[in-house]
């Protein structure tokens, strides 16, 4: 079956020593991208070399922006020119990239449009969903504050905000931004997603610490996935059998559902490992688990995996591969190791040194709350925009 076509609107960091795009665009892009064909238009100054690293890397179909400022540029709205003079932008459209987008607006399913700057580049003629993917609101920055003159230039900041967002068929945003869009008069009916109404406030378990765990490896992922399935059978053959030799009484638990016939045979030619038929990531915390391994050498789901355990404050060991193609920056809070024998090395630490162990499930932790809101964002405008081809 043909992915749906998506077009993503968004706009490039203006300070020029930071990415093009946020982490958060990054993540909710890396995302979608699973289940869609995704055209992504940039506004804004970004250079060649960057739009053609952001295609290889997100794994979006079409990229463009960039374009040079043209005398057919049409000024920008109005209520606008306070934020792109803060900035330092021309206060324009680019011609070149709106007739770029509107040309092709017939070819796309639903729109998602990432920030203020982009959504006068809105097309007409999108025959499914419309939304908007709001990271923050541009009325509250740093420089709308102050005396009289910035209060106006905010109000007229503001009152864009709310004309455009009016447009959308759905706004998300984390749950922390809700009050301040009711506040800018956003009703009710634009903001909540029904199919992760459930979800929302939900806690997720907490592992208890060190001393409330066991001498137990694991694993969590969909059984069935051939890639998962992959990385597991690397792990067994490669890490599992020389760390189990060194450490006694050290077990492995697999979880995952829909197991097949080819992971019951390859987790009984392995000694002291158990496979549960769950999909509940929080059976690793009911059985103990003191370490969670995710070599991920081929899946494309790499920060759900990480998050899964990490915001439960599991220690998680990983492959260099994974981080290389990750589209969040993890930095210290999981393990990463760049061969067997280090990811060997690696596990016997976590697994016996206390203190070691509770430093990485504090950074991951910590990791996690960082970015896990917006990953839960990613995910209800994937449901959403779905809904149009049913």
């Amino acid at each position: 079956m043909a992915r749906s076509k998506l077009l993503y609107l968004t706009s490039a960091q203006s300070r020029r020593d930071l990415p093009a795009l946020t982490e958060a665009t990054s993540l909710v892009l890396g995302i979608l991208s699973r289940d869609f064909e995704i055209s992504l238009a940039i506004v804004g100054a970004v250079g060649r070399s960057e739009l053609n690293a952001i295609r290889s890397d997100l794994g979006i179909t079409i990229v463009t922006g960039g374009f040079d400022w043209s005398p057919d540029d049409p000024p920008v709205d109005e209520r606008l020119k306070p934020l792109v003079g803060a900035t330092n932008s021309k206060p324009t459209i680019s011609a070149r990239l709106l007739s770029a987008v509107q040309r092709r607006s017939g070819d796309f399913d639903s729109v998602v449009i990432d920030g203020l700057e982009a959504a006068p580049y809105i097309p007409v003629g999108i025959p499914g969903h419309t939304v908007c993917f709001l990271q923050n609101l541009k009325s509250q920055s740093p420089e709308l504050q102050g005396g009289l003159p910035k209060r106006r230039r905010r109000s007229q900041v503001r009152e864009a905000e709310l004309h455009y967002l009016q447009r959308m068929d759905r706004v998300f945003a984390t749950s922390e931004m809700q009050s301040d869009l009711f506040a800018l008069g956003l009703p009710l009916g634009k903001l909540v997603d029904q199919a992760s109404l459930t979800q929302r406030g939900t806690p997720i378990p907490i592992s208890s610490g060190f001393s409330g765990t066991r001498m137990r490896i694991g694993y969590c992922g969909y059984l069935a996935d051939e890639a998962n399935l992959a990385s597991l059978r690397w792990f067994l053959e490669n890490v599992w059998d020389t760390i189990r030799d060194t450490i006694p009484g050290l077990e492995f638990h697999i979880v995952g559902a829909d197991s097949t016939a080819a992971v019951k045979q390859l987790a009984a030619r392995f000694q002291d490992v158990t496979l549960h038929r769950d999909s509940k990531e929080h059976l690793l915390l009911e059985l103990g688990c003191r370490v969670v391994v995710e070599p991920l050498l081929h899946e494309n789901h790499i920060e759900a995996k990480l998050l899964n355990a990490m915001s439960r404050g599991i220690p998680v060991v990983t492959a260099r591969e994974a981080v290389s193609r990750s589209h969040w920056v993890i930095d210290d809070a999981a393990s990463v190791s760049d061969s067997p024998t280090h990811m060997v090395l690696s596990l016997k630490r976590l697994l016996s040194e206390a203190t070691l162990w509770q430093a990485m499930s504090d950074r991951a932790r910590k990791a996690a709350e960082q970015v896990e809101a917006y990953h839960e964002v990613a995910h209800s405008i994937r449901r959403y925009v779905l809904q149009s081809k049913q």
